[in-house]
């Protein structure tokens, strides 16, 4: 009984402890890292996107342009 005692009233003074913190962490925290890494590849798909678009931009003027050209 000495032993548990002794067991409960060490884990109630780490509990007391300021310094102590519990290390729970979620499902959705993510480290520093990652979580610019995760910017990174939404920056990188939007910029993929976006070049995309510009790509294809001349064939939509020239489309506009032969579409709207005066009748002779």
């Amino acid at each position: 009984m000495e032993l548990i005692e002794n067991m409960a009233a060490s884990d109630l003074a780490i509990l007391r402890d300021r310094s102590y913190v519990p290390t729970k962490r979620s499902l959705l925290e993510l480290s520093t890292q990652d979580a610019t890494q995760a910017q990174n590849k939404l920056l990188s798909r939007q910029i993929e996107a976006l070049t995309e678009t510009l790509n294809k931009l001349p064939q939509q003027l020239q489309a506009v342009n032969t579409s709207h050209s005066p009748v002779l």
